[in-house]
């Protein structure tokens, strides 16, 4: 991303603007692509950042876009104090910065799980950006969808109500969103209860929180229900929505009826995404795995990687080694490059299981693809390899003769 103003561009631009605003609009704008790219790539940003060419001739500008950015990068790649700090350095400008670019510095800190760090400056900072539902929806995201804890996301919103701020619509979607994740039927039906009380309507997003927790505890006609309402309130329902049927049917371990309403949401033209497939490859056999795979494949819906790093976990906590060698042989048939975490898994995978030598073997061909090596399986491995080195098949060989073929070469002394 490339910004280039020449100078007084802007201000040709916006005439009779004030300087203190022309930099804070300036900031404001250019500060949401910086808080797009730490949603997405999280601590990451820092390389996004890296590209950004700043051809500002106003140094006024330059200098307090550097402090922005710098702010928010600091809290991208989790150094909070110095992100605090470097914010502080803003009020030398004597200028009203918009409450965009505080509350990009607030979303950065919590998407690097500096949460309770983002709250204390979102409070501590109330005289100069005064306390409002969304600053609070900020830190409820956090602890709603990166910690999923409970316990703060009551706590915070009893601090809304202490600060006198009332909560909106997307305070009310995301206390739903939370005790939807967790299962607590009752919180969610409550707080969606006291959601339309207040006047807020329920989006698609509210609604598919409140299908998955009705599917997960069994409650699947009050889930259908609920589908049939959104219908009547015009709303479309998605492939989220249906995952919301399909991912606790599947955990519950009800393929069958899983199997039903990903028919009928085919049959209504929505097409299934990988985490709907995730959902049935978690519980199918090696046979219908393969089958699966084949299908992603036809529908142009993966597998990727993390598909077959899922495959690997599952069959070698399943005590099944040999089919997790066999989900091995298929991601290269897809042509997806094991990574670090793939050999990773079936080397320790092995060693749980006893099967050393074939582990050393995967472990050998890891370094040699250039992957870093474990220090505490260099320690293993050599113990093993100093056990048994009298014990070898043949030259560069992991497969080891029993001892007592060996004593059965000797010759036995007739009297």
């Amino acid at each position: 991303m490339a910004i280039g103003l020449r100078r007084g561009a802007a201000a040709e631009l916006q005439p009779g603007l004030h300087p203190s605003l022309l930099i804070a609009t300036t900031v404001g704008a250019t500060v949401s692509w910086v808080n797009a790219a730490t949603r997405t790539n999280g601590a990451g940003v820092i390389k996004h950042l890296a590209s950004i060419v700043l051809v500002l001739y106003d140094s006024a500008l330059v200098e307090l876009c550097s402090v922005v950015y710098g702010s928010i990068m600091y809290a991208a790649a989790n150094e909070v104090k110095k992100a605090v700090k470097t914010f502080d350095v803003m009020e030398r400008f004597k200028v009203e910065v918009d409450q965009t670019v505080f509350y990009s510095l607030l979303r950065a800190l919590c998407r690097s799980k500096n949460i309770e760090d983002a709250e204390e400056l979102l409070l501590s900072r109330r005289k100069f950006f005064p306390l409002t539902a969304e600053g609070f929806n900020i830190i409820l995201d956090g602890w709603c969808n990166i910690f999923t804890d409970v316990a703060e996301v009551k706590r915070v919103w009893r601090e809304m109500a202490n600060c006198c701020i009332t909560p909106d619509g997307t305070s009310y979607a995301l206390m739903v969103c939370c005790f939807s994740k967790v299962g607590n039927l009752f919180d969610t039906l409550r707080v969606y209860d006291e959601m339309k009380k207040r006047g807020w309507t329920p989006g698609i997003g509210v609604y598919n929180q409140l299908i998955y927790v009705l599917t997960r505890e069994n409650c699947m006609k009050d889930a259908r229900n609920v589908l049939s309402k959104i219908v009547d309130e015009g709303l479309q329902p998605d492939v989220e929505t249906y995952n919301s049927i399909i991912v606790p049917l599947c955990e519950s371990c009800k393929l069958e009826e899983a199997r039903e309403v990903m028919e009928d949401m085919t049959m209504k033209g929505i097409v299934p995404t990988i985490l709907t497939y995730h959902a049935f490859l978690k519980q199918e056999g090696i046979d219908e795995t393969l089958q699966l795979l084949k299908k992603m494949k036809e529908d142009g819906c993966g597998p990727n990687s993390d598909t077959f790093l899922m495959l690997i976990d599952k069959f070698i906590q399943l005590n099944e080694s040999g089919n997790a060698l066999r989900v091995w042989t298929e991601m290269r048939r897809y042509d997806i490059r094991p990574g670090y975490a793939h050999y990773m898994a079936v080397v320790q995978g092995l060693i749980k299981h006893g099967c050393i030598p074939r582990a050393l073997e995967y472990y050998d061909e890891m370094k040699a693809n250039g992957f870093a090596s474990d220090p505490i399986l260099d320690k293993e491995f050599k113990t093993f390899l100093l056990a048994n080195r009298d014990h070898w098949r043949g030259a560069g060989k992991y497969n080891l003769i029993p001892q007592r073929i060996k004593h059965s070469t000797r010759r036995t002394r007739i009297p």
